[in-house]
């Protein structure tokens, strides 16, 4: 577990030794927690700039354990610190480098146009993929869904389509919370055409008869279970993202989305 906390095998050692034995010596470190003495003093002066060590001024240096508690949370607001400066430095580097990736120049295909299927996965990347494509939309946007969970999310991105003249329709399963009725209220009061009461597993959307993506949820056995899940499973659950422009891909799901948009 402290490994999880970036502490190595002999930091271990020395930070446990020091804790049974109170005020010690290097050698005495050395010798109770099997550790190299080339290598403890190294060790302990590490623990002490990660905070889970006191290193005396005279001689022979002693060294003292801080508490488990102080220790840790030291550690963390360290990490934490740590990170967001990390963070910033790539915030202020990131036009800069995109820029230079822009600039690769990229190699123009003699061949004919190739369908594929593409595939990414996590929730972010997939919610920004499906954000890109619907801002792209200009005549339509039909979407499977079942309880439209992301309604809040892309609420400005409805609008802006809305206004531009886009029709949007979507299927949904039928609601069985609270939340998932204001889903739909919402998703309506937006602007878009909803039909209750479909019961397939399809998620995603089709974007004017040229994108399909396919969005994939699991968690343990169910996939695209309708409903919220359960408190904190979000990082439990796998997520994929499939998306083509192979026409025939396109035209079939369509043609499901109508299916169901007739019988309901």
């Amino acid at each position: 577990m402290l490994k999880d906390f970036g502490l190595t095998e002999y930091e271990i050692k020395a930070y446990t030794s020091l804790l049974k034995l109170g005020i010690a010596t290097a050698e005495q470190i050395s010798n109770l927690g099997s550790i190299p003495l080339p290598r403890v003093y190294d060790t302990l002066v590490e623990l002490q700039r990660k905070g889970f060590v006191l290193i005396s001024k005279g001689r022979p240096k002693k060294f003292k354990p801080m508490s488990p508690e102080k220790a840790l949370k030291s550690l963390i607001d360290i990490k934490k610190k740590e990170y967001d400066d990390k963070i910033e430095f790539l915030k202020n580097d990131v036009n800069k480098i995109v820029k230079d990736l822009n600039a690769v120049k990229k190699d123009e295909y003699k061949e004919g146009k190739e369908y594929d299927i593409w595939s990414i996965e996590k929730r972010k990347n997939m919610s920004t993929i499906l954000d890109q494509q619907k801002k792209l939309a200009k005549k339509e946007i039909l979407i499977f869904s079942g309880d439209m969970s992301w309604i809040k999310e892309v609420a400005s991105i409805i609008k802006q389509n809305i206004k531009k003249g886009v029709k949007i329709r979507a299927l949904v399963h039928k609601p069985e919370t609270p939340e998932w009725s204001k889903n739909i209220k919402m998703a309506k009061k937006l602007g878009i055409n909803v039909k209750i009461g479909y019961k397939g597993i399809m998620r995603g959307h089709v974007i004017d008869d040229n994108v399909v993506s396919i969005a994939l949820k699991q968690f343990g056995d169910e996939i695209n279970a309708p409903g919220p899940s359960k408190t904190g499973s979000d990082n439990m659950q796998k997520y994929e993202l499939m998306t083509s422009d192979n026409p025939i891909l396109v035209k079939s799901f369509k043609e499901n989305f109508e299916f169901w948009w007739e019988k309901l």
